[in-house]
């Protein structure tokens, strides 16, 4: 195989080759192609593409097949000049051999991972591509914090699953401008879509698959419905709790499967993955399977909203809805016959139609050291009081 100097050469013969025939007509040194819009375009600037000079040299190294293809086709998308290979070894070979403006680094390969490669490229001695940038290819949701990558030395992440526009803003900020398209209003777009993209995916949100699948390109009706659903989570998630506790499946079930399908349009896939769960343990009667993941859903429930209202610009959000309630308690352990007779006590009381007596005893057993799920229980209840659903209370009560 021949380098990609020679591979270059060749392509740009095939590519002046290409040119020569298609030229319609010249005037003022620009020249319009046939089969293209009637847009003037700067032939020199075109033919520069194709030279070593003028081209952007990329090099992948992932062990996913399947993803070397998508990443090779979104970049030669773009006009750059693309290499990949399989291993981290190739890869040291590869750095050798040729200079690349760009090196894209999967974080799990076999023998040599992304930060071991990474580290090896920096210490070769032979590397001919020392002032490349060097980004890391990451799982949507990934073990390790950002800032991890950060210190080994990467310049920047790319987060699956891999979107085009995201590729396209990093080429379009480590390119000469002189390669750049002559289009500004382009460049803009997808600068600005890349950065929202970007803002996004971190909370586990595909912004530019949502945009493109479910809002026909709609920005502004994509931040419409982004806004709702941050506004609804502390009610909708207050609800929800209250329906799991009260043990109602059918009322439980719908819920999860509105935002399940809310989180789907919005592009929140795991989230919609966890709501899909939740339907699934309503529709098979296991809420107590739904009580023990609930902590879970709603941490993921809240980091969607948490990313969607700091892109949005909304600074106050009530997060954190379903919380123990903040009590200091006596102390004192109850035996399960002692908070038995209370909730007893506090049942009749509302039977009676005292709901005030019931409040001040609820408040007194929540003083107590109580287990976790009762505490969660007790908790509720003194929010349905709050929020004057005594119905709601009396379910959760005789839940425990």
């Amino acid at each position: 195989m021949g380098s990609i100097v020679d591979k270059g050469k060749d392509l740009a013969g095939k590519h002046l080759e290409k040119l020569s025939s298609t030229i319609k007509n010249r005037k003022n040194g620009d020249y319009e192609f046939t089969g293209l819009s009637d847009k003037k375009i700067n032939v020199e600037k075109e033919l520069n593409l194709y030279t070593r000079e003028g081209q952007f040299y990329v090099l992948l190294a992932d062990a996913d097949s399947d993803e070397r293809v998508m990443i090779e086709r979104m970049i030669d998308q773009t006009g750059c000049f693309i290499t990949s290979v399989s291993s981290g070894i190739e890869c040291l070979d590869a750095v050798s051999k040729d200079k690349y403006d760009l090196i894209i680094l999967g974080r799990n390969m076999p023998r040599m991972d992304g930060v071991q490669t990474l580290n090896n490229i920096k210490n070769n001695s032979a590397n001919r591509s020392k002032d490349a940038k060097i980004y890391v290819v990451l799982e949507e949701k990934s073990d390790e914090p950002d800032i991890f990558f950060e210190n080994a030395g990467f310049n920047g992440i790319i987060r699956k699953p891999i979107d085009r526009t995201i590729l396209q803003n990093i080429i379009i900020s480590l390119v000469p401008k002189k390669m750049l398209p002559d289009d500004e209003e382009l460049i803009e777009d997808i600068k600005s879509n890349a950065r929202d993209a970007e803002a996004l995916k971190s909370s586990g949100i595909r912004l530019l698959t949502a945009l493109s699948e479910n809002y026909k390109g709609d920005m502004e009706e994509y931040k419409k419905e982004a806004g709702q659903f941050v506004d609804d989570y502390e009610v909708i998630s207050s609800d929800m709790i209250d329906a799991l506790y009260s043990g109602k499946n059918s009322e439980y079930m719908e819920f999860a499967r509105n935002m399940r399908e809310a989180s789907r349009k919005l592009g929140a896939m795991h989230l919609c993955d966890c709501f899909d769960d939740h339907v699934n343990m309503a529709k098979e009667d296991n809420l107590d399977v739904a009580e023990s993941n609930w902590r879970y859903l709603t941490g993921e429930w809240e980091t969607v909203v948490s990313g969607l209202a700091a892109w949005l610009g909304k600074s106050s959000v009530a997060l954190a809805s379903t919380e123990i309630l903040a009590t200091n308690t006596n102390g004192i352990k109850l035996p399960s016959s002692d908070i038995v007779s209370r909730i007893d006590e506090i049942l009749g009381n509302l039977e009676d139609n005292d709901k005030e007596t019931a409040i001040k005893n609820c408040e007194k057993l929540a003083a107590y050291e109580l287990d976790p799920d009762i505490r969660l229980k007790v908790d509720r209840v003194i929010k349905a009081f709050d929020k004057d659903k005594v119905n709601t209370a009396v379910d959760i009560l005789r839940s425990i």
